[in-house]
């Protein structure tokens, strides 16, 4: 049984109280210390206040996991693959099937 816990991070010289499994922990303190320099670099480009700078670090976080997901799903080859191996499943699965 996964227990929660809770977690404590900085970010902007801001503590906060995260509640997440224990084993889920370590991950999460990256997570801040990763966020807490991408905000830090934004401020500090661009002078704008914690808010504006928390809504732009989002936006280029969010693009750049947009950016990595349409990355994997650009290979047309793999895809086909993919598509490929579903139908022969599907096949297989409907000949299992008859056979019972």
């Amino acid at each position: 049984m996964m227990s929660k816990e809770s977690t404590t991070v900085k970010i902007l010289g801001v503590s906060y109280k995260i509640s997440c499994p224990e084993e889920e922990s370590e991950q999460l303190k990256k997570a801040a210390i990763f966020l807490d320099g991408k905000l830090n670099e934004v401020k500090k480009a661009s002078g704008l206040d914690e808010k504006r700078a928390a809504i732009i670090t989002a936006l280029n976080i969010t693009n750049e996991y947009l950016k990595n997901l349409s990355n994997v799903s650009d290979d047309t080859a793999v895809n086909e693959d993919l598509e490929n191996l579903t139908l022969e499943v599907k096949k297989q699965l409907k000949s299992l099937s008859f056979k019972a």
